[in-house]
């Protein structure tokens, strides 16, 4: 068997996502990076921002970002501050290692003193991407002619910081030191006392959200924060309060453990839920169920994935990523992938229903095969962007990196490695707020492997849920719920639009709406979890307005 480290083993099971043999290294949520964009040409360069703003200070003035004057955006964006932040200002110059930011304030000030931390996972692919296309306040989705004011973006709801980390990732840069999340969650923190300084966030309660492999990032800085407020490490400047009152966390879309878990041990469970939308035919269907006996998945998910759970599961998993071993013969996703592009050459292991053409996107990552239609750089790699922005002019912008952002491309914390198990139950215990979500379109990360890594994990005395997830999930009916004007560019989904369960501090929720981009693809759902999160609504079973329309509630006919 051919010896691979996690990461590059991994990326191999999934190479046939990309349109060469030579793409076979690249890491997860990888795609090739191709130039070009095609839209508006750029406006003029970011002028002094107009209006007084409420962290507008002359400790953050270099941060301020003119919010009528980022190219392309047709809107004011409003208050914001982006830029370059030290991890340690102490350090040499060949050592400086720096995190890019860009914080966008809450957009109707109130006395809430609450901030929540965004972190893109691959390892290594952009938070400032997933701000354009999920979550944040400009909204520039593939296929679509240019941004959009966002109704779903976070920060309606509360101040959002969104940070390209580990180094290496997006605009940050330095030399890459880190070998496994202890390492990136002390990079963080360090990161976060020079941004909460210069922004005077001392005391604020601190929410830490991610996705992907965030399923890693966000648990181990949530940990390190919680263990560092725990420490007495946590006393903040001027009297103000600390650095790490950490109020809860939600990943999406996550990688917990092993890679076998979460890729290859339900690939058929995806099939048959979705059915003739996968175009594989009688025999391929037949390869992945002959893998899944032979390799011992079909056993191993019947008796693990059961509630209440029959166990702990043994740290040796059947299948393809034992060790760091690639097995070839156990690799059902890549079966599933070269099979389903045969017949439908647009086919994403990111949303299984994604069918040609491939749409333009602005990242230049179009659903990871980098397929990129005109000549001009990809958004945020324009020269005028980074000036907006204030970003590193020398810097290119990806939206997944080409280099490592761990030591020799290996994230020790997975070789072999129990993932973030070992800390998510901790800060479930110490914070009883802690939010799982998954798209079902997701063939990348299955929703089984992730409950499966829930039903191995201890927490609050018992091991795993004791109940399957059924009760519905409700997304309250609001005005941007069509397709046309009134959408206002970014319609989104409501209704019962999937299912929930909570159990001692852990909330897990799927739904059918979305694949792995879960705020892309159902900003409405993502929008509802951050209220739950935040505590603005009871749970997601609550049939309670939109905080933000609780005065411009739609009320449906008798007919709907």
């Amino acid at each position: 068997m051919k010896k691979l480290s996690p990461l590059a083993a991994w990326a191999a099971a999934v190479s046939a996502i990309f349109n060469s043999e030579d793409q076979r290294g690249l890491r997860w949520g990888h795609g090739p990076e191709h130039d070009g964009i095609v839209g508006a040409s750029a406006s003029s360069a970011a002028r002094r921002p107009q209006a007084k703003h409420a962290f507008l200070t002359d400790k953050t003035s270099k941060f301020a970002v003119n919010g009528t004057g980022i190219p392309n955006v047709g809107f004011d964006a409003g208050e914001s501050y982006a830029g370059l932040l030290p991890i340690d200002a102490a350090a040499s110059d060949d050592e400086m290692q720096e995190l890019y930011f860009w914080f966008f304030p809450k957009e109707k000030p109130s006395d809430d003193r609450e901030i929540v931390i965004w972190l893109t996972g691959g390892p290594g692919c952009s938070s400032i991407g997933e701000l354009l296309q999920e979550n944040g306040p400009i909204s520039w989705k593939p296929g679509t002619r240019a941004p959009v004011r966002n109704p779903w973006s976070w920060h309606r709801l509360a101040n959002v910081v969104w940070v390209d980390q580990p180094v290496g990732t997006g605009y940050s840069r330095g030399p890459v030191t880190a070998t496994d999340e202890h390492d990136v969650a002390r990079q963080f923190l360090g990161f976060w006392r020079n941004f909460v300084d210069a922004f005077d966030l001392h005391g604020y309660k601190v929410y830490v959200a991610g996705s992907s492999y965030s399923g890693l990032f966000t648990p181990y800085i949530s940990s390190a924060m919680l263990d560092a407020a725990a420490d007495g490490g946590d006393a903040g400047g001027g009297g103000g309060g600390g650095y790490f009152d950490v109020g809860g966390m939600m990943v999406l879309d996550p990688l917990l453990s092993q890679y076998g878990l979460g890729q290859d041990f339900a690939v058929s469970r995806v099939l048959d839920y979705w059915g003739p939308a996968f175009s594989l035919n009688e025999t391929a269907r037949e390869a992945v169920r002959e893998i899944e006996d032979r390799c011992g998945y079909r056993d191993y998910v019947d008796r693990y994935l059961v509630f209440p759970p029959s166990g702990v599961q043994p740290v040796k998993i059947p299948g393809s990523f034992r060790y760091g071993d690639y097995v070839p013969e156990c690799d059902a996703l890549t079966v599933v992938i070269a099979a389903e592009r045969v017949a439908n050459p647009c086919f994403s292991v990111y949303n299984v229903l994604r069918t040609c053409p491939l749409p333009f996107d602005p990242l230049g990552f179009s659903e990871g095969t980098g397929y990129y239609p005109a000549p001009e750089p990809v958004y945020f790699d324009r020269p005028d962007v980074k000036e907006a922005i204030h970003a590193p002019p020398g810097r290119e912008w990806q939206f997944c990196s080409r280099q490592p952002v761990f030591v020799g491309g290996v994230d020790g914390s997975q070789t072999p490695g129990p993932g973030s198990l070992p800390v998510i139950p901790g800060v479930v215990e110490r914070t009883g707020n802690v939010i799982v979500g998954h798209g079902l379109r997701d063939l990348l990360v299955q929703s089984a492997g992730t409950l499966m890594a829930i039903q191995n994990m201890t927490w609050g005395g018992a091991l795993g849920f004791q109940s399957r997830p059924e009760a519905t999930l409700r997304v309250p009916h609001h005005r941007h719920g069509d397709a046309g004007k009134g959408s206002g560019g970014a319609p989104a989904g409501a209704g019962e639009l999937g299912v929930w369960h909570s159990e001692r501090g852990l909330t897990y929720f799927e739904t059918p709406t979305a694949g792995h981009f879960l705020g892309r693809d159902a900003p409405s759902v993502s929008f509802r979890a951050l209220e739950v999160l935040l505590g603005k609504v009871a749970d997601f079973g609550s049939d309670a307005p939109f905080t933000t329309d609780a005065k411009e509630r739609v009320v449906l006919s008798e007919e709907l």
